[in-house]
């Protein structure tokens, strides 16, 4: 955990994913300060559709890249399984996109919107970029890249979008609300080239060799649709969740629970920092049957993330409504919202890489269906909830979702593998 190389990689990342989680942040505080939670609420809508078109059409090769490249990188295969890839996906991405542009003024209808129409027209032209961005960030992690994988991320692209805002709102003052779908398809298309240089660079610096193993385009497939069915949770959870919440709070309402969504996920990028560098090494370990060292490093990763975490947790406690003031005055109203998904992000950071491990040691199955399961019971929770408590519902209904997909995972690696993956916890039974 703590050699030289690793500890490096570590702290790169942890600036580089800093940067991407800093960029969403960003995005949102411009957008408040500009359009208030109205605007914020039509962006999480946006935003939403278009993160939904790339979990549907990477169909889980991302992931399936951390599992079959990150097992030996430096093979002839690596690039096979790249090109496979990239290619079925971009096409799939731009057939979604194009289902995204004819529909547009019909989502917008529907979520009551004058904004969201127009927004989509450029969301649909970011969709093949943004797509194409996922898997070259799996294929980056998968290579022991997980600094340039968290800049292939949406944050980056977000940060661009927040750049160009504010620059338009202090000198030309030329970009409306509309106009948002444009700058995130300028944004989404450079980060894809910065992508592209960075992979030709890995194939020109690294000499491959053959693998003895026969390149496997059936299995690895049939491997990324086991994980496409698991990132349907994800679509549940962002795509699902958000259009829920949309036909049942106000733009206002939807935009102080975003606010405060992503004022949380702050706590929580420090596991998506270590969700970068550790699945593929858990493969390696797993793979190579290093079964206590395996143990050893999802333990002092679940311990890491949870001493890092703890003190955003304080600040979101104790001045919440100071912290949410970044983002305008009337965001302060979300500081109840922030304290309890901020909890509820702490534990998700506290039982540590848990679905990575289950992931990439095979039971990549088993976790698409708890994945599924508390997905499914989270839109049950989100519904119940906010009829029930309003916007705090969504709150609550995170929160609990956040609980319970974690705790059983946890319970599940116990099972599978054999240990407990805990702060603090340094024994195996």
């Amino acid at each position: 955990m703590y050699k030289k190389s690793f500890f490096s990689t570590l702290i790169i990342t942890f600036f580089a994913r800093g940067v991407a989680a800093f960029g969403a942040l960003f995005l949102l505080i411009v957008l408040g300060q500009l359009y208030g939670a109205d605007g914020v609420g039509v962006y999480a809508l946006a935003q939403s559709v278009c993160l939904g078109s790339g979990i549907l059409a990477k169909y889980g090769t991302d992931n399936a890249l951390v599992r079959y490249v990150g097992e030996n990188y430096l093979c002839t295969n690596t690039k096979r399984y790249l090109c496979e890839a990239v290619i079925s996906t971009f096409f799939l991405s731009c057939t979604v996109a194009i289902v995204v542009y004819v529909f547009k003024d019909n989502i917008g209808n529907f979520f009551d919107s004058k904004y969201l129409s127009e927004i989509l027209k450029g969301i649909s032209i970011a969709i093949p970029a943004f797509t194409t961005c996922l898997v070259i960030a799996g294929f980056m992690k998968a290579v022991r890249k997980p600094a340039t994988a968290c800049l292939l991320g949406n944050g980056i692209s977000a940060f661009l979008v927040g750049i160009i805002i504010a620059l338009d709102s202090i000198f030309t003052k030329i970009i409306s609300i509309d106009d948002i779908g444009v700058v995130v398809a300028l944004s989404s298309w450079l980060v894809l080239m910065y992508g592209l240089f960075e992979t030709a660079r890995f194939f020109i610096n690294k000499k491959l060799v053959q693998e003895p193993e026969r390149f496997d385009r059936k299995r690895f497939f049939i491997s990324a649709g086991d994980y496409f069915v698991m990132s349907l949770s994800g679509f549940i959870q962002n795509v699902v969740a958000v259009a829920v919440a949309g036909m049942l709070l106000s733009s206002h309402e939807l935009g102080l629970f975003k606010a405060a969504e992503r004022t949380a996920f702050l706590i929580n990028f420090i596991l998506v920092v270590l969700n970068a560098i550790l699945p593929p090494r858990f493969a390696s370990l797993y793979r190579e049957k290093k079964l206590e060292e395996l143990s050893d490093l999802a333990k002092k990763g679940a311990c890491l993330g949870f001493l890092l975490a703890l003190p955003m947790l304080l600040i979101c406690f104790v001045v919440p409504a100071s912290v949410l003031t970044i983002l305008g005055g009337e965001f302060t109203d979300a500081e109840n919202l922030l304290r309890v998904i901020a909890l509820g992000q702490l534990i998700n950071v506290s039982t540590g890489s848990v679905g990575f491990l289950l992931n990439m040691t095979g039971h990549e199955r088993l976790m698409r269906n708890l994945s599924l399961i508390s997905s499914a019971l989270g839109i049950v929770f989100l519904y119940l909830f906010i009829n029930i408590m309003g916007v705090s519902g969504a709150a609550y209904a995170l929160f609990l979702t956040l609980v319970m997909q974690n705790v059983a995972a946890l319970f599940f690696v116990k099972m599978k593998l054999g240990f407990w993956v805990l702060p603090m916890y340094r024994r195996s039974h």
